[in-house]
């Protein structure tokens, strides 16, 4: 039997065949839960696509199949896996000369015009396609067993930008005081201290207010991150995020891990341990709790999460942008990708859709006399721009709001700020005089307010959020003046829940843009 297993690999050029799987799987469980199977199976169809077109062309030049086949593999191995090769120059060889695009790609070109050279020489391809098919197999193998064996959780973890992945809900105490729990983040809303000090914007009257209402007001609070996503993913998990330290360079693919760390936040998870109802108000994926609009981030689309390694996309990625932006800019590669002014305003009508659709459902969830206790997260494009409405709430013109001057434009957002007030006092006073009066509201902005005309560019001010608290006891002790959002949950679940979550050193990274 084995004998003829091994005329079988040494007759038959399966790693064309195998190949492609091979890619597909492997990446597949690098990049586990950032890529659906679905998408996978997608994904590999198209390969396949590609290589029959590869070796029909060959076969123009090529009519012996071995050989045809041959190349096959060795042309898509060299496209498919040239971003591992850059990378294993590049960082564990720390061969930096060699690495860049301008000496690399002509040395490989090199090689592969020697190894073709080599291919078409040969008389027998019988040890060629033995050692190429049998390396496939193991590799094969080795990737299922990884897969079934170390099962999901293995290769999730791996991709979460926290430890806190399954979160052990058994050592938890038992906790009797169960409150309602609102988690409104306002989506840029500035602190009170940087609207005094940057925009000349008294906002005390907003704070007295809420305070009427019994909240606790923080005084000097900050956000640990400058990006939404990243942010988020820190507060939901009350730990900063490991691979993200000052000035990281973001890319696409950090947001996909962002969104996945979301998604199976601790915060979630905890909740669901004291047998909580969650809804889902945000744009973020939560496990068995989708978003309500989908909201990109900068993601990097999945099918290209899975093609991140291969030349077309570091390519994409790495120098195509160069034809978009800066001295080598091509105008008519910038008006082909440029959006159109109908296009902008679908998505930011979304938007503005998808902040009406949460308040009416905070209004109409407040409501509800549930008789398990609930947790609701609602994530708000308020006061973020475009600035649609005025501090009356009229409607303001959607063609010039979605301008780059009306994004930057100082009175358009205070008024924009002044009606986001408006809409805060009112829901917070809905969901404080809800049935049992029980309920907790954390309102909370992921991040400051940056992107004005005449604005401060330094960093620390991006961190410069907004933070209150409304707890039904009004005992507010374990609350203090530069409270930071990585600390949120810790005190809201040690008061409410017994448990003793450290607190973390309130610190910020910034993340460039």
């Amino acid at each position: 039997m084995i004998k003829n297993i091994k005329t079988f690999l040494e007759k038959w050029s399966i790693h064309s065949f195998l190949l492609p799987i091979f890619f597909v799987l492997h990446h597949y469980n690098q990049y586990y839960g950032l890529v659906s199977a679905a998408v996978a199976i997608k994904t590999l169809l198209h390969i396949y696509i590609f290589f029959l077109l590869l070796s029909f062309w060959l076969f123009f030049y090529i009519r012996n199949l071995n050989k045809n086949l041959l190349l096959t593999t060795l042309i898509g191995a060299i496209l498919l896996f040239f971003g591992a090769i850059k990378d294993f120059l590049q960082l564990t060889l720390d061969l930096q000369f060699i690495s860049r695009y301008l000496v690399l790609l002509p040395l490989i070109l090199i090689i592969a015009i020697l190894l073709i050279r080599s291919v078409l020489k040969m008389k027998d391809q019988k040890k060629s396609n033995l050692f190429l098919n049998t390396l496939l197999i193991i590799f094969l193998l080795v990737e299922g067993i990884m897969l079934i064996d170390l099962n999901k959780s293995f290769f999730l973890s791996k991709n979460l930008l926290t430890k806190s992945f399954q979160t052990k809900t058994d050592s938890l105490p038992n906790s009797s005081i169960k409150p309602d729990v609102y988690y409104l983040v306002l989506d840029s809303y500035p602190g009170t201290q940087f609207l005094n000090n940057y925009m000349n914007y008294d906002n005390s009257s907003f704070n007295e207010e809420l305070e009427k209402k019994g909240f606790h007001v923080i005084k000097d609070p900050k956000s640990n991150y400058n990006r939404t996503a990243f942010s988020l993913a820190s507060s939901l998990n009350f730990e900063y995020l490991e691979d993200i330290v000052n000035n990281t360079n973001i890319s696409p693919k950090y947001y996909n891990r962002a969104k996945l760390t979301i998604k199976y936040s601790a915060v979630t998870e905890i909740f669901k341990h004291y047998n909580y109802k969650f809804f889902n108000l945000s744009v973020f994926d939560f496990d068995n709790a989708p978003s309500i609009r989908r909201e990109n981030f900068l993601l990097m689309p999945e099918k290209n999460v899975l093609l991140y390694n291969t030349l077309p996309e570091r390519l994409k990625n790495d120098l195509f942008w160069n034809l978009l932006v800066g001295k080598y800019a091509v105008p008519a590669v910038q008006k082909f990708f440029a959006t159109s002014i109908s296009e902008m305003e679908y998505a930011e009508k979304g938007k503005r859709n998808f902040n009406n659709t949460v308040i009416d459902s905070l209004v109409k969830i407040s409501s509800q006399n549930n008789t398990s206790p609930k947790f609701i997260y609602a994530h708000l494009y308020l006061p973020h721009p475009p600035f649609f409405y005025d501090e009356d709430g009229k409607e303001n013109d959607l063609k010039y709001v979605i301008q780059e001057e009306s994004l930057r434009n100082k009175e358009l957002f205070l008024s924009y700020l002044r009606y986001t007030n408006k809409i805060i006092l009112g829901i917070t006073d809905k969901i404080i005089n809800s049935y049992g009066n029980n309920s907790v509201v954390i309102l909370q902005s992921d991040h400051g307010f940056r992107d004005y005309e005449g604005g401060p560019s330094f960093p620390e001010t991006f961190f410069k959020n907004y933070s209150a608290f409304y707890f039904p006891d009004r005992n507010y002790a374990a609350l203090y003046d530069t409270l930071s959002n990585v600390n949120t949950f810790p005190i809201l679940f040690n008061k409410y829940f017994n448990t003793r979550f450290p607190l973390q050193k309130d610190t910020t990274v910034f993340l460039p843009y």
